[in-house]
């Protein structure tokens, strides 16, 4: 759990606008002319995806080891290498 979390502060985290955001196709990029004020937009959005993806991944972690932590659930560790609408948020050449 404590890799999982360092792993998710230390990894750049791409945000809707941005070339390497997974699902830009489904977003519109921001079009604040203000400078300061898109940069505001910008960090607040960026701390808001960090909070989402640490808590999301506390509580899939929860769910996917369950009680013990020894080995995950087969039942969950099926979907690791799915995609979702033609969509995979893994960049290839990643090994989970």
């Amino acid at each position: 759990m404590k890799d999982l979390s360092v792993l998710a502060l230390s990894h750049h985290l791409p945000i809707p606008g941005e070339a390497d955001f997974p699902l830009n196709s489904m977003y519109k990029a921001p079009t604040n002319k203000n400078e300061e004020a898109a940069y505001m937009v910008t960090d607040l959005m960026r701390a808001y995806l960090l909070q989402l993806r640490q808590e999301l991944g506390v509580r899939l972690f929860e769910h996917v080891y369950g009680e013990s932590n020894e080995r995950p659930s087969k039942w969950w560790m099926c979907f690791a290498r799915r995609r979702f609408m033609d969509k995979g948020l893994v960049s290839p050449g990643v090994v989970l």
